[in-house]
């Protein structure tokens, strides 16, 4: 059975290009994660991101799911320094690096009452 999206809840997607050894940058170029948001708490509902194995989806989750956003985001990093190792890496921490800034740009316009996020 599919999950449903949540009504109320927001996703972030962050994004990175994959190495030049990696055989998906060929045919894909970049990774991509997003993370599902609850905007009352902040806290991570779910998350999902492309081309990486099912380990490795385990790890994130047990470490972005259940936390706030900001606590998930220093836990995942943490967790990724020092239990994975794959030419991939540095592509993973740079897409969950730019999921934080659309986060942070979304937390500003929050903030100022602008409906518009802008660009990185």
């Amino acid at each position: 059975m599919e999950k449903k999206l949540r009504p109320e809840t927001l996703i972030i997607t962050g994004t990175a290009r994959l190495p030049e050894n990696v055989t998906a940058n060929h045919v894909y170029g970049f990774l991509s994660i997003d993370i599902e948001i609850d905007p009352y708490t902040d806290m991570v509902v779910d998350f999902a991101c492309t081309l990486v194995p099912k380990l490795v989806e385990k790890v994130l989750s047990d470490c972005l799911v259940g936390y706030s956003f900001e606590e998930g985001i220093r836990n995942c990093m943490q967790k990724i320094e020092v239990r994975f190792y794959s030419s991939t890496k540095r592509a993973i921490i740079a897409a969950i690096e730019d999921a934080y800034k659309w986060y942070h740009r979304y937390r500003i316009a929050l903030q100022s009452n602008d409906k518009t996020i802008k660009e990185p």
